[in-house]
């Protein structure tokens, strides 16, 4: 394979997880704009390990002229270990963009030897130093937006106009992956870039404005993609922030969507949304869910006003909630958001109140709502970076040199980091114990338990089946109703004739008191409760159960239901 430029995206086997990097598009839109202007390019994105075997093969034949590296904020060493490697050893050009490079310093520059670094968004920038490098047309010294070093100092070119129209830009084929993408049945498209926000946090917001591709434009790249796929259901992923930004857009891409999910395959999709745009238009929140919006994320990150305040986030806890609230009653199945732990201004008293916010979301959606718990990253040129001080914080680590992504990299007035880790551990812990709490008091509608098991048979489940999978009793209560071999008793009409079975080992659930007293779950059954607990084998009907024990059904029946609520039987018609 003779390729003109590789661009990889590459990270280290952190924690003992493959790189999940996949879904991120920019070295697959670079190689897209090269190869419609005449080069030949493909992108990569995998494990450090796996990327230097295939640059080992591609450059010990030649097969290589010029490398780009995308630099996120944990990769950085990486970064500097390949770059200098492929300078040492092969002699090709190398070239850096990606979030990171603008806070790439001089000691970045001299150890990984690189020649470029792109600043900003790069197809027109990469275009023009592949010209450079490979056909040595013009000079460095005027193609905008790149940095290099000279005599150990740091050129700083103009910067470059970012591009106004989207849609000039090439679509992402098969063409632009060095290796086939992982799920066949996954789009992965960018509809926007910029952001008009500025969350204190984010870098995407600071002096990027917003541009759109046109309604057509989008759906012109899911038909070209429907053209060739042969699946029944398709998943896309709309991976920029700000797709809810606009009503009448997002109704139009919706429509579209729902158009071609009769027309062709079953078509579902995620996308974030901005809390204050779709509480200020909860219309949208019906587009998504009638275009087939399954997972939307929200960028909740705290549990207070104020500090939603702090941050800039231009939304409140009351509109989080009612979003929230709006979003399940519509069908959507995953509502998913973060957490910040060890951020502005944090102590004991606002984790308090996070906890209590995560509580009341997890109950608003009850089985839907997915909260994950991170903490602050000091990502370049945000203000919370530039200005910790305004924000209660200090950076302990502006490199993420002590981090995998698990450990904080700043403190606060109250909290050190180690407090900070230990938050963050607790508040994972609450969460769990909060789902269990909803799942173990069937809480969560069974309709939607179901539907978490329809979707893991596409690789498409959430943290609340996760969470189920690890509770062995009630994933088989749920199971068995999936599998058609059970049914609750608020389904059946006919309860006499139904016949209640265990779906776990018995003597593994209960704890012997006296001779004929047990306890399941911290509750007794004793004497003829005992005995009718020892009958739901699915051998008898409820009926022939009371008249073994000489009960009545209903007397029974109270019993089945103490057992049925724990999850410990499910009940069969044959």
């Amino acid at each position: 394979m003779k390729l003109d430029v590789l661009f990889m995206n590459l990270h280290r086997r952190y924690l003992n997880l493959s790189a999940k990097v996949g879904g991120f598009l920019g070295i697959h839109y670079l190689s897209a704009y090269l190869l419609a202007n005449g080069y030949e390019a493909k992108g990569y994105s995998g494990t450090l390990k796996d990327g230097k075997l295939i640059l080992d093969e591609l450059c010990a034949n030649n097969d290589i002229k010029m490398l780009g590296l995308y630099s996120d904020y944990d990769n950085v060493t990486e970064n500097i270990y390949i770059s200098r490697y492929v300078k040492e050893n092969y002699h090709i050009p190398v070239i850096i963009g990606g979030p990171q490079a603008d806070a790439l310093n001089v000691d970045f520059y001299e150890k990984s030897q690189c020649d470029t670094v792109v600043i900003g968004e790069g197809e027109l920038t990469v275009y023009e130093l592949t010209k450079f490098f490979i056909d040595g047309m013009g000079t460095l010294e005027n193609i905008l937006g790149i940095r290099y070093l000279n005599n150990s100092k740091i050129i700083h070119n103009p910067s470059r106009p970012l591009i106004e129209s989207l849609d000039d830009l090439p679509f992402i084929t098969e063409n632009c992956y060095l290796e086939p993408a992982y799920f066949y049945n996954q789009l992965n498209i960018m509809t926007g870039r910029g952001c008009p926000f500025h969350c204190a946090f984010c870098h995407e917001g600071i002096g990027k404005s917003v541009r759109f591709r046109s309604v057509e434009n989008i759906l012109a790249e899911i038909d070209e993609y429907l053209e060739k796929y042969d699946g029944d259901e398709l998943r896309i992923f709309f991976t920029d922030d700000t797709f809810t930004l606009n009503a009448e857009r997002v109704k139009a891409i919706c429509e579209g969507l729902r158009l071609r999910n009769q027309n062709h395959c079953s078509i579902r999709f995620f996308c974030e949304g901005h809390v204050h745009t779709l509480y200020k238009n909860p219309e949208m929140l019906k587009y998504l869910a009638d275009g087939g919006c399954y997972r939307l994320q929200l960028g909740i990150e705290a549990g207070t006003d104020e500090i939603l305040k702090i941050y800039g986030k231009n939304s409140t806890t009351k509109e989080i909630l009612e979003v929230t609230r709006l979003a399940c009653d519509l069908g959507l199945r995953q509502i998913v958001g973060n957490i910040i732990v060890g951020g502005a201004f944090f102590n004991q008293d606002i984790f308090e109140a996070d906890k209590k916010f995560v509580k009341e979301l997890l109950n608003v959606g009850k089985g839907v709502v997915e909260i994950g718990v991170v903490t602050f990253w000091p990502l370049p040129n945000t203000p919370m970076t530039k200005n910790p001080e305004k924000f209660g914080i200090k950076i302990c680590d502006d490199e993420f040199l002590t981090s995998l992504g698990e450990f904080p990299q700043a403190e606060t007035c109250d909290l050190d980091r180690l407090d900070i880790a230990e938050k963050q551990h607790e508040l994972e812990n609450f969460i769990d114990n909060e789902m269990k709490s909803l799942l173990k008091s069937k809480k969560i509608p069974t309709s939607v338990v179901l539907d978490w098991f329809c979707q893991a048979n596409i690789n498409y489940s959430g943290a609340w089946f996760a969470l189920l999978g690890q509770m062995e009793r009630l994933f088989a209560f749920y199971e068995m109703i999936y599998l058609g071999e059970g049914t609750e008793s608020k389904d059946l009409t006919d309860f006499e004739d139904a016949r209640p079975m265990r779906v776990e080992y018995l003597y593994r659930c209960l704890t012997k008191v006296s001779k004929d007293t047990v306890l399941i779950d911290g509750e007794e059954f004793t004497g003829k409760d005992l005995e009718i607990v020892t009958l739901t084998t699915g051998k008898l009907s409820v009926k022939e159960i009371a008249e073994r024990v000489s009960l009545s059904v209903s007397a029974v029946k109270k019993v089945l239901d103490r057992l049925e609520n724990m999850g410990l039987i499910v009940y069969t018609l044959y």
